[in-house]
């Protein structure tokens, strides 16, 4: 006989099943999920009438059926809960607000002080924007699910969690902990280009691509693997540093202590320092990188010939590392995003493709296509508010306004 445990697993399971197919593919009968799953007829009624009673689900129409009574559509009902997505950045800090249908209700978004790399700032300004996000839409913070945050730099699972950030001298910072001290939400947190990827994957560019690279261009870069459908993550989490993969022996320093990284070429600064050892100008520290990068853009259309040169030899660098990153993991797609991959992607795309092909194994790039990621300046925090919906469509009791048991 069955434990009474054992019966709320299956049931937790069954739910999952249905939850995670109705995400990805709704609306759909109850006869479409129990032809999609290894679900009977009449489990899938059983248990998607749990969780209409829920809250979880919500009818949304009919569909005629041939010889019977038209069939219920089904689907996540999108205001049984919310995601907060947080996008944490090396030049600003953006929050977004979404439904269970992904739609985004709302954003704020922050400049970063020159003091504000340390994690108290950071744990301020989420736990204010919160605030000011939940009344700025009239959601309750109670009604929040959870809130996701993408990061520059590592982030480790290895029993705990921590951020290894060198440009922010955050050495194993558990960011985590004081942001559950801070706020009574669940919190999840991850690398801005893992949580990029996993939103292009499941919703976006990469939407139903097995094998593909997302390759977040900011300040720093960074990259989220997938594989046969799933994150790759290493043994700790850290995989995915392809910005500081080397494209030149010895070559210009890297802000993570090494020489000759992709980052320290094709990284917004190590664009701007190649712009300005063109012109012979010195490099401002103060210097606005998004209004600088623009400006670039903005001469290179108009055919400035610095500007022409700097892009070009930004999207050699880039090329011969996507070839490395593509001769070692043969995806079928690789998706450029972060905001400075987004303002410079369609001016250099064409030679950028050009190196691709130079430089990687015919074989490997054979198949290959290169794009700009779907979801644009929203692609990380979505990504992160994915962090979220991951838990949520996990089924987990602490989600469920109602007990299973019950």
């Amino acid at each position: 006989m069955k434990s009474p445990k054992h019966t709320v697993d299956i049931r937790l399971q069954n739910k999952q099943i249905v939850m995670r197919l109705l995400c990805f593919h709704e609306p759909m009968s109850r006869m479409e999920i129990s032809q999609d799953t290894t679900l009977s007829p009449g489990t899938v009624t059983n248990v998607t009438g749990e969780l209409l009673q829920e809250g979880i689900l919500a009818k949304t129409g009919l569909v005629e059926s041939v010889g019977g009574r038209p069939r219920t559509l089904l689907t996540i009902s999108p205001n049984y809960g919310y995601l907060i997505g947080v996008d944490l950045g090396e030049t600003h800090i953006q929050l977004e607000l979404f439904n269970l249908a992904r739609q985004k209700l709302g954003a704020i978004r922050y400049g970063i002080a020159e003091s504000g790399n340390t994690p108290d700032y950071y744990v301020e300004q989420i736990s204010s924007g919160l605030k000011e996000l939940a009344s700025s839409t009239g959601i309750k913070e109670e009604a929040i699910l959870g809130i996701g945050i993408g990061v520059p730099g590592v982030v480790e699972h290895n029993g705990y969690v921590s951020i290894a950030a060198p440009m922010w001298n955050w050495q194993r910072v558990e960011f985590l902990n004081m942001l559950e001290a801070k706020i009574n939400l669940p919190v999840y947190i991850d690398n801005g280009a893992k949580a990029m990827a996993l939103a292009e994957s499941w919703f976006g560019a990469g939407r139903g691509v097995e094998d593909m690279a997302v390759i977040l261009l900011g300040t720093g870069i960074g990259a989220g693997i997938i594989t046969k459908g799933s994150l790759y993550r290493g043994a700790t989490n850290s995989a995915g540093e392809w910005g500081h993969t080397k494209i030149e022996l010895n070559g210009r320093p890297c802000r993570c202590g090494s020489q000759g990284c992709v980052e320290a070429y094709a990284g917004a600064p190590g664009i701007i320092s190649s712009l300005k050892t063109l012109s012979g100008e010195s490099a401002k520290q103060d210097e606005d990188q998004i209004v600088t990068i623009k400006n670039l853009v903005e001469a290179y259309r108009a055919g400035d010939s610095s500007a022409v040169q700097v892009l070009h030899a930004t999207a050699h660098y880039l090329g011969a590392g996507l070839a490395n990153l593509v001769n070692l993991f043969n995806p079928e797609l690789v998706v450029i995003g972060g905001w400075a991959g987004l303002l410079i992607g369609e001016a250099i795309m064409d030679e950028l493709k050009k190196y691709v092909a130079q430089y990687a194994l015919a074989p490997s790039a054979a198949h290959l296509k290169i794009d700009l990621c779907q979801f644009g300046q929203d692609a990380i925090c979505m990504g992160a508010a994915c962090l979220v919906l991951e838990e949520f469509l996990s089924a987990n009791k602490k989600f469920m306004r109602q007990s299973v048991e019950g």
